[in-house]
């Protein structure tokens, strides 16, 4: 049979799906096609309505899953990632069917924007308010995550049959050099909590981020409910998008406080004018459902940090107390009891703790935390 004979029988007979597929694997295999496929199949559902069915936290049946498993996933990260998918992704190969994805389109995209001039939002603002756009490379971190959004999506499209294709198996991505995390001196800490705050939460905030070690979110979540005698109860965390979740790592855990910051959080707590009941915000925002913006914390630290002259003082954030407890912990406490007051918990070490050691590890991670922060908790302040 003759080459126009075959494609003349292809046109002319009706061909059953495993007939059609039969063809397509036979053209595959040698090599005179990448991939094709099929019409009314879940290959042929084009990229731009996977994506954006994907990475809809409300619809999305890959957030389902690891909601069902436990596993947490906050809506902003979703919208992010969806973001980076309608600028980058969808654009550039949305109408194409999902099977037609390959590894080589991924790559070709990846180079493009690791060396070409993207056009992204800046700070600065037009008249009418909105962002302007500037073209710049993006960053290697930026690259990265713009290629995740797909990836992520495909690998779970390639793990549920949806597409033939491994399009995320071997990629190389972008090398990224990590910014130096700038931890602050004992010393500027002292100055920093020795004189005068316009805003009192903020600086409270600040305080016991500082001698706990606690995540940005998981101080905003505090509640009065949360404060024991001589503990706190770290049992949620903030998103803004989501409200009170889990914490970072799914596990609820306590820190040993002394007196004075007890002291603090429960009068500031006391200060909420929609009420001083358990469940309620301890650093309360505008309305009684949300707690006060993180960007508050923020601002008020780098106002400080300025008018000291601390050095780095714009590389001085609210997360940088995490790693300034850490790194003061760390010279006196075994690394994996740190992990206790860190939240940092991994399966190993929950193991290697048994119940009935915690509250001794927490009593030796008070002791140390008392003589390392109760100085500067004391600070008058000038």
């Amino acid at each position: 049979m003759t080459q126009q004979e075959i494609v003349t029988n292809i046109l002319t007979q009706d061909w059953t799906p495993d007939g059609v597929s039969l063809i397509l694997d036979a053209l595959k295999l040698k090599n005179y096609i990448v991939s094709a496929v099929r019409t009314q199949t879940n290959e042929s559902e084009t990229l731009e309505h996977f994506l954006e069915r994907f990475w809809d936290y409300d619809k999305s049946p890959y957030v389902h899953e690891k909601r069902i498993v436990g596993q947490s996933i906050h809506r902003r990260y979703t919208d992010i990632m969806l973001s980076r998918a309608r600028t980058y992704w969808i654009p550039r190969m949305g109408n194409r069917p999902l099977g037609q994805i390959t590894k080589e389109d991924i790559k070709r995209v990846m180079w493009q924007l690791a060396t070409q001039k993207q056009n992204v939002f800046s700070r600065k603002k037009n008249a009418d308010g909105s962002r302007k756009k500037t073209a710049q490379v993006l960053s290697a971190e930026t690259v990265n995550q713009v290629v995740r959004s797909a990836t992520c999506a495909l690998k779970w499209a390639f793990q549920n049959g949806l597409t033939p294709n491994d399009c995320f198996s071997g990629l190389i991505y972008c090398h990224v050099t990590p910014q130096k995390r700038h931890i602050p001196t004992l010393s500027d800490v002292k100055r920093i909590f020795g004189i005068h705050w316009n805003d009192s939460a903020s600086r409270l905030a600040n305080l016991t981020a500082m001698c706990t070690g606690m995540r940005i979110g998981e101080i905003q979540a505090l509640q009065l409910g949360d404060i024991g005698s001589d503990r706190i109860y770290v049992r949620h965390n903030w998103a803004r998008r989501d409200g009170l979740k889990t914490p970072k790592n799914g596990e609820a855990r306590e820190i040993l406080i002394t007196p004075e910051l007890h002291h603090m959080l429960i009068r500031q707590g006391m200060k909420n004018p929609f009420g001083t009941s358990p469940g309620d915000f301890i650093f309360f925002g505008q309305t009684r459902k949300k707690p006060r913006s993180a960007q508050f914390w923020n601002r008020a630290l780098k106002e400080v940090t300025l008018s000291l002259g601390i050095k780095n003082a714009n590389n001085i954030t609210f997360h940088c107390w995490r790693h300034f407890f850490t790194a003061c912990m760390a010279d006196f406490v075994d690394g994996r009891k740190l992990q206790l007051a860190t939240g940092h918990k991994t399966m190993q070490m929950l193991e290697h703790y048994a119940a009935h050691q915690s509250e001794q590890t927490l009593e030796e991670l008070g002791d140390v935390s008392r003589q390392l922060f109760l100085d500067i908790i004391r600070l008058p302040i000038a």
